[in-house]
């Protein structure tokens, strides 16, 4: 979850974002496999924040490119 909440200011680098959806989804398979670790509920937050992550990236980059072959 840490690394998907940094992922969203810093959605220029991709390593947080990446990193917030493999260990969102690790901690997702975790969680449904043994109901006992818990953690469920942040797993899924830091799976999700790291797609809006990338998301933002991809969007980032898609202005910027479309900006510069304007100008």
């Amino acid at each position: 979850m840490v690394l998907g909440i940094i992922a969203i200011p810093m959605c220029f680098f991709v390593v947080p974002s990446l990193l917030a959806v493999v260990f969102g989804g690790i901690g997702l398979n975790r969680a449904n496999n043994n109901p006992e670790v818990g953690g469920r509920g942040k797993a899924i937050a830091g799976l999700v924040l790291g797609l809006v992550g990338l998301a933002l990236m991809l969007l980032v980059l898609a202005l910027g490119e479309t900006s510069a072959s304007i100008g």
